[in-house]
């Protein structure tokens, strides 16, 4: 029998394992094709942005402390993204797709309410942008930690001081046709012009591509469309009224001008003593020792009828004095006549017989420009009328002095920037919110284009989506058309300056400017709490201030 086997392999055998091969390949290629349906991210996403802000908000709390805080009303104090992260107050971090969020229009502000102060804190990414806020009523900075304590601000009285101050005023000046600059004078003059170059700028233009749908359920879903209300910076400005200043005459004492007359005193003599050397006389004694001989051991015995008596010699050392007279030097007190000043000198030069002796008598008489006078000698006073010039109560700012005086009342405004769509309260409490339309696409769109009002989403339940360009000249790259356009500009030469179509070349020469100076008085004002200032002195007026922020 006649067998197509050989070697246990068989035709059949390699047919079915081709056929098997193309039907898993026709799988394969059927499940690539298949339109696999997007897994919803945004919880994932919106995660992330939360986290974020939390981290800005955290770091902005710990940041604003009691020395950082705002003291009026209103008043706000705000940081940067950027800046946080400089100063280290956190790691800088990215969102959900790895890219940085904006580091300057992204900050965390602290404002001061009528009571507490309001934290918010404003997130800006590429895909979000949001914000939140904080209100702070009880919180750490009032050292008691007790929710239920109410804080305030401490008042402050201040007083105003005033002080005199001369000095010299250098200004400097040109002649007609040239710019003043510095201690120069430039003057600026055309020497060549030249035809512009024209230089070719290509740049790139972008527009969202056109989908298209292949062999595949479409159906378009409705966006879902929300506000958003985001708070706008109040802009504070002030009113600027000029008051009429108060003028008078006031009698003002001048320095009195002091000097002096010499007179030269006639010395006198006195009598004064001072140690002396005398010699006189004097017995001066000295002991010497001698020596001399005695009887001792004496005995006595009777011989034939009488008494004899037999002694010793013996010796002893006894003291002779013996004198003299010397002569011997001592001191003593001596008197002796030398010149002096008599009472009521003032000063004296030389001694012995170059001695002079003078008195010093003080001389008063008033400066020039003296309009009445008082007493003489020390007790005399000078005095002439000045003109007074001073602020009416209520006055904020000043300046120049004298007749050159100007007062002024300044007021604060507050009012919304451009594009304010809803406020709330005023003055000081006026808020500005900015209300914008946000639109997203509901849950299961697995495909979207445009943004804003033109958002358009879809949800493909099967085939594919490819792109196109319709506009002219525009090349498909990804989802978005791409066009380089070329236009031209005319530049200058380095030097030279582009003016109605030229380029003009100016060559600058300096000179000295001429130098006048001018003396001038004028007051320097400065608010302080402290009763008395040294050099300065009270012109009345008192203002109160915003002290330290205190817990009940």
């Amino acid at each position: 029998m006649y067998s197509n086997k050989k070697n246990g392999f068989s035709i059949l055998d390699l047919l079915v394992k081709i056929i098997f091969a193309a039907i898993f390949i026709f799988i394969l290629i059927w499940l690539f094709n298949k339109k696999i349906p997007k897994i919803n991210m945004t919880p994932f996403y919106s995660n992330v942005f939360r986290e974020n802000i939390k981290y800005m908000q955290d770091a902005g709390e710990n940041y604003f402390t009691d020395d950082k805080m705002p003291t009026e009303e209103g008043e706000e104090i705000k940081l940067t993204l950027g800046e946080m992260e400089s100063k280290n107050l956190l790691i800088p971090f990215v969102d959900e797709d790895g890219n940085a969020c904006d580091k300057n229009a992204s900050y965390v502000s602290i404002t001061k309410l009528d009571e507490g102060y309001e934290l918010k804190t404003y997130l800006a990414c590429p895909k979000e942008t949001n914000f939140t806020v904080k209100t702070l009523g009880c919180h750490t900075y009032c050292k008691t930690g007790n929710c239920e304590k109410k804080c305030s601000i401490q008042k402050i009285t201040e007083y105003q001081y005033k002080k005199l101050i001369s000095g010299s005023k250098t200004t400097y000046s040109c002649p007609k046709g040239t710019k003043l600059s510095g201690k120069y004078c430039l003057k600026t003059k055309l020497v060549k012009t030249k035809n512009p170059i024209i230089k070719t700028i290509t740049k790139t233009d972008e527009k969202p591509a056109t989908p298209v749908i292949g062999t595949a359920t479409v159906v378009t879903l409705k966006p879902i469309v929300t506000t958003k209300k985001t708070q706008l910076t109040t802009v504070v400005g002030s009113k600027k009224t000029e008051l009429t200043r108060v003028e008078g005459t006031r009698e003002v004492q001048l320095t009195t001008v002091v000097g002096s007359k010499k007179t030269e005193l006639t010395p006198t003599k006195k009598t004064e003593t001072y140690d002396c050397t005398k010699t006189k006389t004097e017995k001066q004694c000295k002991t010497e020792y001698q020596t001399r001989s005695y009887s001792c051991q004496c005995k006595t015995t009777v011989s034939q009828g009488r008494s004899v008596t037999t002694c010793n010699t013996c010796y002893e050392t006894v003291p002779v004095q013996k004198c003299k007279d010397v002569q011997v030097s001592y001191t003593d007190t001596c008197y002796r006549e030398v010149p002096t000043c008599p009472s009521g000198t003032d000063e004296q030069t030389g001694s012995g017989k170059t001695l002079k002796c003078y008195k010093i008598e003080k001389t008063y008489s008033c400066p020039s420009g003296t309009q009445r006078q008082t007493g003489s000698g020390a007790s005399l006073k000078c005095y002439k009328n000045e003109k007074t010039y001073s602020c009416p109560s209520g006055t904020d700012e000043q300046t120049g002095s004298g007749s050159s005086l100007k007062c002024y009342k300044i007021e604060k405004t507050y009012s919304c920037p451009s594009g304010t769509d809803e406020k709330t309260g005023s003055g000081a409490n006026l808020k500005c919110y900015k209300i914008t339309k946000v639109y997203s696409c509901p849950s299961g769109t697995t495909d979207q284009e445009g943004s804003g009002a033109n958002l358009k989403c879809y949800k493909v339940t099967e085939g594919t989506i490819t792109y196109k360009c319709t506009d002219a000249g525009y090349k498909l790259s990804g989802k978005k058309c791409i066009k380089k356009i070329t236009t031209t500009e005319k530049v200058c030469e380095k030097g030279y300056k582009l003016e109605s179509g030229k380029c003009n070349l100016y060559k600058t020469t300096k000179t000295k400017a001429t130098e006048s100076k001018k003396t001038t008085s004028y007051y320097t004002y400065k608010w302080s709490k402290e009763e008395s200032l040294p050099g300065y002195t009270k012109t009345g007026k008192t203002r109160t201030i915003n002290g330290k922020e205190v817990c009940e």
